[in-house]
C-alpha cells in the first residue's frame, strides 16, 4: 500500500466528522474549583480514536510513512494533545529538516523537553544509526547509546568498547534506572564476567535494591578472594534481605576488622540468629559485644536488644537492667532516650507509677527533639492519670494535641479527653483553580485514553515538579492526584501542604483520601467493620491505588496477595478467575473486608489484629504474653519489630481522622 493510498484511507476515515468543532473534541466536567483527575471524563470522536489507533498500527508495523501521515491527521483532529502527536511524527520521519519543522510547532514545556530523546528515537528508526548514538548521548540515554554500539560492534575491540562503557556507568553512581539497565545490558550480553566485573555489578546492586543480583556478585567475588570487609557486611545484608538468615550470619562472623565495623557485624549477626530462634545464640553473641566493643555506640544497641529479648520472656527485671546499662554507660548516645522511655514503660507496668511519670517526664524535657519525646508526653499523662492527678493528666494531654495535632499520640489523647480532633482552620478550605494544571490534566486523560502511558508519564511528572510553584499549585494538585496512580504524590504533596502552609480539614483530606466510599460503607457494614478502620487500612496499604503493587506481589486497594485471592474468589464461585481482578477496587474492597473481618474475630483488641495482619499470627502470639499485654496501647508500644510498631500506630491515627473527616 503507497503513501497515497493511506492518505486516501485516513481522509475518508475522517469525514465522518473529525473536522467539527475540533477544539472542543474532549469534555471534562469542573467543580468550583479545580479539577481532579478522575473526575475527567474525555469524549473523542469515534473517528479520531481510530486515526490514533491506525497511526500507532502503522508504527509498530514499522510502516513509517503511513505512520507519519496518521500522527500529523491525527493532530489536526486531537488539538490537545497535538504536541505528543508531532514528536511521534518527528520518529518516524526520515528527513531532519522537516523533524526540525515538527519540533518548532510544539508548545507545551514538557513535550519540548522530550525533542532531544524524540530526535536520536527518529535517527535510530530511520536507519541513522550513526547520527543516533551521539544523539541519544546527548539525550541522557546512554544505555541506548551503548546498544546501539554494540549492534554495531564489528570486531572484539568494539565489544571490548562496549564493556567498558557498561562497567564504567555501574561504577560511576549513576541513578538507579540507567544502572539497573546497565546491569541487565552486561548480564545478557556478556555470559561471563570476571570476578572483579561481579564485584563492582554487586556493589552497585546493592544500592540500588537488586538484593537478589548484589547477593549473586558478592558470591563470585568472594570465591575469588576480593570481599573486603565493608562488602562483606553488604553481603550479609543481602542475604538478609533474602532470608538466608544462616548465610548472613556466617558472613557477619567472618568480620573481624576495623572494630566499629566487626562490632556492627556482631549485632547483625545477633539479629540473624533471632531469626533463626537460636536466641540463645543471640543473647551470647550480644553479650560478647558488649564486652569487646564496651565504648562503641553498637554496645547500646546491644543492650537494648537484650532488654528486648528478656521482656520477650516476661523477664522485665533483667530488661530494667540492660536499660540502665545502657544510661550509665552512654549517656549522651541516640539510644539514651529509648532506654529511658522502655525502662518508665516496665515501671508503668508494673503500676510503680510515681517512677514511670519522673521516667516519661525525662524523656521528654531532656530530649525532646528525640522519636521518643511525643510518646512519652502522652505516657507520662497516663501515669499522672493512674496516680490520680487528672488535672495534670488532662493538661499534659491538652498541650500534646496542640503541639502534635497530627500524631498517633494525639489520637490517643483526645480519646482520653473524650475531644474531637482538631482539624486546624476551615477557612483555608478551597481548592484553587489553576489552568496550566487543569490544561496538563485533560491530556492526561487524553492520553490514557489513547493508550499514550508513557507520555502520559511525562505529563504526570511534569506536574508534580512544577506542584512547588506556589503553595495554591500544590494545593490543587494533591487534590488532583488523589486515588490514582499518583496517590503516593498526592499525600506526600498535603503534607508539605499542612506543614508549611497550615491545616485545614479539607488538607488534612488531602493526606488520608477516600475512593469508593460507598462500597467501603456497605462493605464494612457487611462484614461487621467500622468503615473508617477499613479507609484507614486501605489508606496505610495503597494510599487508595486501585494499580498498586507490593514488592512481593500484593495487589489492589487492600493488597490482597494472589494465592488468597485465588481462595476467596473460588469459595464465592468466581469464574475466569485472573490474579488482574484484584486491581479491581471493587473486588479488592469486598475481598480485603472479609479477611480484615477474620483477622480481626481471632484478636480481642484491633491493635493485635492490625498487627497479625502485618506480621502474621506466630510473632502476635508471642508478644500477647508479654506484661501488660492486655492494654492495647502498652501491647503496640512493645512490638519489636518496628515496621509493624510503626503499622499499628498508622492506622489506628488514620482511623481517626477517617472518622472526623467524613460522614460513614
Amino acid at each position: 500500500m503507497t503513501s497515497h493510498i493511506i492518505g486516501a484511507f485516513i481522509f475518508a476515515l475522517c469525514t465522518a466528522g473529525c473536522d467539527r468543532q475540533q477544539a472542543s473534541s474532549t469534555t471534562a466536567p469542573e467543580t468550583p474549583a479545580a479539577l481532579h483527575a478522575d473526575s475527567i471524563k474525555v469524549t473523542l470522536q469515534q473517528p479520531a480514536r481510530e486515526l490514533v489507533t491506525t497511526a500507532r498500527n502503522f508504527d509498530r508495523a514499522n510502516q513509517l510513512d503511513s505512520a507519519r501521515i496518521a500522527y500529523l491527521e491525527a493532530a489536526k483532529q486531537v488539538p490537545e494533545i497535538a504536541d505528543w502527536l508531532y514528536l511521534r511524527a518527528a520518529g518516524v520521519t526520515p528527513d531532519s529538516g522537516a523533524r526540525k519543522d515538527l519540533y518548532e510547532k510544539i508548545r507545551t514545556e514538557v513535550a519540548r523537553d522530550r525533542i532531544a530523546m524524540s530526535e536520536a528515537l527518529a535517527r535510530e528508526r530511520t536507519g541513522d544509526v550513526a547520527g543516533a548514538i551521539p544523539a541519544y548521548e546527548r539525550a541522557g540515554a546512554p544505555i541506548s547509546a551503548l546498544r546501539l554500539r554494540l549492534a554495531r560492534a564489528s570486531d572484539d575491540a568494539a565489544r571490548r568498547s562496549v564493556r567498558t562503557g557498561l562497567m564504567a556507568l555501574i561504577r560511576s553512581g549513576a541513578g538507579s534506572d540507567v544502572a539497573r539497565e546497565a546491569i541487565q545490558m552486561v548480564d545478557r550480553t556478556f555470559r561471563e564476567r570476571t570476578a572483579s566485573e561481579e564485584l563492582a555489578i554487586a556493589r552497585t546492586a546493592a544500592r540500588i535494591g537488586m538484593t537478589g543480583r548484589a547477593a549473586i556478585g558478592y558470591d563470585k567475588a568472594d570465591k575469588a578472594g576480593l570481599l573486603t570487609a565493608n562488602d562483606r557486611f553488604s553481603y550479609g545484608q543481602m542475604l538478609a534481605r533474602l532470608n538466608r538468615d544462616s548465610q548472613a550470619a556466617a558472613q557477619y562472623a567472618r568480620i573481624t576488622a576495623p572494630a566499629s565495623l566487626a562490632a556492627r557485624a556482631q549485632y547483625q549477626r545477633a539479629r540473624a540468629q533471632i531469626a533463626m530462634r537460636n536466641i540463645s545464640g543471640a543473647r551470647a553473641t550480644l553479650r560478647a559485644i558488649t564486652t569487646k566493643y564496651p565504648t562503641d555506640a553498637t554496645s547500646a544497641a546491644a543492650l537494648l536488644l537484650l532488654a528486648d529479648l528478656a521482656t520477650d520472656e516476661s523477664r522485665d527485671g533483667d530488661a530494667r537492667t540492660a536499660l540502665r546499662d545502657v544510661l550509665r554507660r552512654f549517656p549522651s548516645s541516640s539510644q539514651a532516650p529509648i532506654a529511658v522511655f522502655r525502662g518508665a514503660m516496665i515501671s508503668f507496668i508494673q503500676r510503680d507509677y510515681k517512677t514511670a511519670a519522673s521516667e516519661f517526664e525525662a524523656v521528654a524535657n531532656q530530649y525532646p527533639r528525640s522519636s521518643d519525646a511525643t510518646a512519652a508526653r502522652y505516657w507520662a499523662g497516663r501515669a499522672h492519670f493512674a496516680l490520680g492527678d487528672t488535672a495534670r493528666a488532662r493538661a499534659g494531654w491538652r498541650a500534646l494535641m496542640a503541639d502534635e495535632p497530627s500524631s498517633y499520640y494525639t489520637v490517643l489523647a483526645a480519646r482520653r479527653l473524650n475531644a474531637p480532633l482538631s482539624l486546624g482552620d476551615s477557612a483555608r478550605d478551597t481548592i484553587p483553580k489553576v489552568q496550566e494544571l487543569e490544561d496538563g490534566l485533560r491530556r492526561i486523560a487524553l492520553l490514557g485514553d489513547l493508550g499514550m502511558e508513557v507520555e502520559q508519564r511525562h505529563e504526570y511528572n511534569r506536574l508534580f515538579r512544577d506542584a512547588s510553584k506556589s503553595p495554591e499549585r500544590m494545593i490543587a494538585t494533591a487534590h488532583a492526584f488523589a486515588g490514582t496512580p499518583e496517590a503516593s504524590r498526592a499525600v506526600a504533596l498535603g503534607w508539605r501542604v499542612i506543614n508549611e502552609h497550615g491545616r485545614s480539614p479539607l488538607r488534612y483530606q488531602l493526606v488520608h483520601p477516600i475512593l469508593q466510599r460507598e462500597k467501603i460503607a456497605a462493605e464494612a457494614k457487611e462484614n461487621g467493620l467500622d468503615p473508617a478502620l477499613v479507609a484507614a487500612l486501605i489508606k496505610q496499604e495503597s494510599n487508595f491505588n486501585p494499580r498498586a503493587t507490593s514488592p512481593v506481589g500484593a495487589r489492589g486497594m487492600m493488597q490482597i496477595m494472589p494465592p488468597l485471592g485465588a481462595r476467596m474468589a473460588r469459595s464465592r464461585g468466581i469464574a475466569n478467575w485472573d490474579p488482574g481482578m484484584l486491581y479491581d477496587p471493587a473486588i479488592s474492597i469486598d475481598f480485603g473486608t472479609q479477611h480484615l473481618a477474620e483477622a480481626l474475630r481471632d484478636y480481642p483488641h484491633i491493635e493485635q489484629a492490625l498487627a497479625a495482619y502485618n506480621a502474621g499470627a506466630t510473632p502476635v502470639a508471642r508478644w500477647r504474653t508479654k506484661a501488660g499485654a492486655s492494654d492495647p496501647e502498652v501491647f503496640t508500644e512493645r512490638i519489636p519489630f518496628v515496621e509493624t510498631r510503626d503499622y499499628v500506630r498508622a492506622i489506628v491515627r488514620n482511623r481517626a481522622f477517617y472518622r472526623a473527616l467524613y460522614p460513614w
